[in-house]
């Protein structure tokens, strides 16, 4: 099983835990697990409610707590973490150190790792440590939310007050429906999308959600799937249209709480395209006619899905054809040279030349103060923007799975997913490294930032093709697959004829 899988199990058994100790237990379990480690803890700032596990999970003074790094570190003898936090008699130094903060930047409490070789352990798990301070952070999180909200109430129950803070920090539509089918609670997103005043008025309506199934078999539908179960439905808005949407749901106590992604432009496209296809197997004795008619209907797909992203962002211009040549020069040498232990086919690089189009078709999900935001993106903002690659991947994967596996866009969906990851594993969403990463992402990665590189935007000015071809020389094996960014440096004039030939701008140097 690989360390993705592992991890994905691992938060699954989290998430499936009510009390905040089983799910603290189920992360030290996980590092104890791990070749070379002799103990685990989790230890929380004594400032933090915890409700039930405040006489549980060890605790350390807010004082000290100060005193500590907010980042990854191998701590002596002499740190501010009481030595009896693994049982009394317990050996010093206390050894691998992985923190968790607050909002305000405190720590809010620590993972802690006792290991044969610390340096070691750091060197091969890091990236775990900060995938599981972040989670252990949600938790316990979510249990001082509880807490606070309402000591009366048992920690396991999250109340109204906690549930509408939770909805507010979530930029898409997002609802709260009892177990007879009333809504409770929907966030100001949701009323303003699907145009409704308030949640009187939405409750007043008949019926919002448009159901294939009936309300029954759609709580069995729930009750037998655990975590966010997408599902296709439809919505009326206020304003009497119907909207399609992606419906991530998942049962909280008897009641739903869901997020929506609308998808109606893009189910309206589909459509059309499996109309197309129908009517391709009707024409089947004019093969050759249909077979040029269906790669037509796939790339003017590609560029009307495309069309999606690119017309909410003004900066990009032509970056969505820049990004398709780039990536089909890439392809083209790759396939001449086949340095890979595995074959490139013939029409690899027209598959790439399609499926590059879409590599940011998530972000039609990022809310526009993000999305065409003059500066730097603070860390709240960055999270949800890294978010469109996990979005874009969900909805090319809805589209690929009702055309069939395989399609034309599936090649599109590995890369809107992992054209953020790094060669090194330090990228995004899912911390990919090496030949783990799909080939077509790793086309996609150079491409991308060397258009994002020489293209203005809102918070920089446009770099020149020479800048850009060092920099990504230098993050060769960092960030990039070596053997492209090699192909990159032999095509650099290519690359740069085509930045010039498809400008945004005036021409750069």
């Amino acid at each position: 099983m690989s360390p993705i899988d592992e991890i994905a199990d691992l938060f699954r058994d989290i998430d499936g835990q009510v009390e905040l100790t089983e799910g603290l237990r189920s992360v030290t379990s996980w590092l104890t697990a791990r070749p070379g480690v002799i103990d685990a803890r989790i230890v929380c700032c004594d400032r933090i409610p915890l409700g039930s596990a405040d006489g549980v999970v060890p605790r350390i003074a807010a004082s000290r707590a100060a005193l500590l790094p907010r980042e990854i570190a191998i701590l002596n003898g002499k740190s501010p973490i009481p030595h009896h936090v693994f049982g009394e008699g317990a050996s010093s130094p206390i050894t691998v150190y992985a923190p968790f903060t607050g909002r305000d930047g405190d720590v809010n409490g620590a993972i802690l790792v006792k290991a044969e070789s610390a340096r070691s352990f750091v060197r091969r798990h890091q990236a775990h440590l900060r995938i599981l301070a972040s989670k252990t952070r949600d938790l316990v999180d979510l249990t001082s939310l509880r807490t606070r909200s309402d000591s009366s109430r048992p920690a396991t129950d999250l109340t109204p007050l906690v549930i509408g803070k939770l909805m507010d920090l979530v930029k898409l539509p997002v609802y709260l429906l009892s177990s007879s089918g009333e809504f409770l609670f929907v966030n100001e997103r949701f009323l303003e999308h699907f145009c409704y005043a308030d949640l009187e008025e939405l409750n007043g309506r008949p019926e919002v959600f448009i159901r294939q199934a009936n309300w029954s078999e759609e709580l069995q539908r729930l009750t037998g799937e655990s975590g966010f179960a997408p599902l296709v439905t439809k919505i009326r808005t206020g304003n009497d249209r119907v909207r399609s949407v992606f419906d991530f749901s998942m049962l909280m106590g008897k009641d739903i709480l869901g997020v929506l992604v609308d998808v109606t432009d893009f189910v309206q496209m589909n459509e059309r395209l499996k109309d197309a296809l129908e009517g391709q197997t009707r024409l089947n004795e004019q093969l050759s006619a249909a077979t040029g008619m269906l790669q037509k209907t796939q790339a003017t797909t590609m560029k009307s899905l495309a069309k999606l992203a690119e017309y909410r962002d003004k900066e990009t211009g032509g970056h969505l054809q820049r990004i398709c040549e780039y990536m089909k020069l890439v392809a083209i040498e790759l396939n001449r040279e086949q340095p890979y232990s595995f074959h490139i086919a013939n029409d690899y690089a027209d598959d790439i030349y399609l499926s590059g189009m879409l590599h940011d078709i998530g972000k039609v999900g990022v809310p526009d103060q993000i999305l065409l935001k003059r500066g730097p993106l603070e860390g709240d903002e960055w999270d949800i923007m890294k978010k469109h690659t996990q979005w874009g991947y969900t909805l090319l994967n809805q589209a690929d799975h009702e055309l069939g596996e395989q399609s034309f866009l599936t090649l599109a969906s590995r890369i809107a997913l992992h054209h953020h990851e790094w060669y090194n594993g330090d990228g995004y969403p899912h911390g990919l490294g090496q030949e783990s990463i799909p080939l077509s992402a790793r086309i996609g990665a150079v491409a991308d930032v060397y258009d994002a590189l020489t293209s203005r935007r809102p918070y920089k000015e446009a770099w020149s093709h020479d800048q850009a071809v060092t920099e990504i020389e230098r993050l060769r094996e960092k960030q990039f697959d070596p053997v492209i960014t090699d192909i990159f440096l032999r095509l650099e004039e290519s690359f740069r004829e085509v930045r010039n030939r498809v400008p945004d701008e005036p021409l750069i140097s």
